[in-house]
């Protein structure tokens, strides 16, 4: 795949694209990255061309100032990446915190999206990150776990046996993926997310629509998933038994599931 840079709304964004056909926007979560959907893109680009960017404040992307942080600035950059590519009505695909912008963005501009598929999404605001929501859990605290993680977990993670053990590779890249945030950026993006209810907007979403809910899913409840389902109209539930990434837990039904609703 390839990757490239592109100044979206003053930001400088890392993303990757590949792939022809009808287009797809691929959006991560929190703490997360582009990177979460390396093992579908290669399936996905035979028949659509994937776009997968990793969000300000996360992977290699700019970080912002700490004003910035909210669920409508990151739905502006999403508009504005794909509005500069040029994506007539692409179809969008986000997981937790990226399934709330999506939705975000559906409801918001329904004449700019195929089709939305919602992964294990924050509706209401309720994640369980709570700890970073409370007035004394700072900045000060995230900088200590990002510079005490690598220590710890680094030998573990490169020792030669860990590419043996089945599920390492997924946690390495999330480990990966965390150290690539800030204190300041993990924190805020956080807090913007409990600060924002995509639900009253819900019923806006005029592109068809799946959510997908991981049953065993301990970061965000599948109540959030199933409310989103029942309040979009003509909105499809698809209930898994796997966590918060069922991505890692079960890709070969999560990348049936996709590929049945995008063809």
């Amino acid at each position: 795949m390839d990757h490239k840079t592109l100044t979206v709304n003053g930001l400088r964004l890392h993303y990757t694209v590949a792939g022809a056909g009808p287009d797809i926007v691929f959006v991560h979560g929190w703490a997360s990255s582009r990177r979460m959907w390396t093992t579908f893109l290669p399936h996905l680009t035979r028949s659509f061309r994937c776009w997968a960017l990793d969000l300000p404040g996360f992977g290699d992307s700019e970080k912002p100032a700490s004003s910035w942080y909210s669920i409508p600035n990151f739905t502006a950059a999403l508009l504005a990446f794909m509005q500069q590519h040029d994506l007539e009505r692409p179809s969008l695909v986000g997981h937790s915190m990226g399934g709330m912008i999506v939705l975000n963005l559906a409801a918001r501009h329904p004449e700019a999206v195929a089709r939305v598929v919602a992964i294990n999404p924050v509706v209401t605001g309720r994640a369980n990150l709570k700890p970073l929501d409370h007035p004394n859990y700072s900045q000060r605290v995230l900088s200590w776990v990002l510079r005490l993680s690598p220590s710890v977990l680094a030998p573990l993670l490169s020792h030669p046996l860990g590419h043996r053990v089945s599920g390492l590779t997924y946690i390495r890249r999330r480990h990966e993926d965390f150290a690539k945030g800030t204190s300041e950026s993990l924190l805020l993006s956080g807090r913007a997310i409990f600060a924002y209810d995509v639900s009253p907007l819900l019923e806006r979403i005029t592109a068809p629509t799946l959510v997908m809910v991981g049953l065993q899913d301990l970061n965000v409840s599948p109540a959030e998933g199933r409310l989103a389902a029942a309040r979009i109209p003509g909105g499809q539930l698809h209930l898994m038994r796997a966590g918060h990434l069922p991505t890692d837990d079960r890709p070969v039904e999560t990348l049936r599931v996709l590929q049945d609703f995008l063809a």
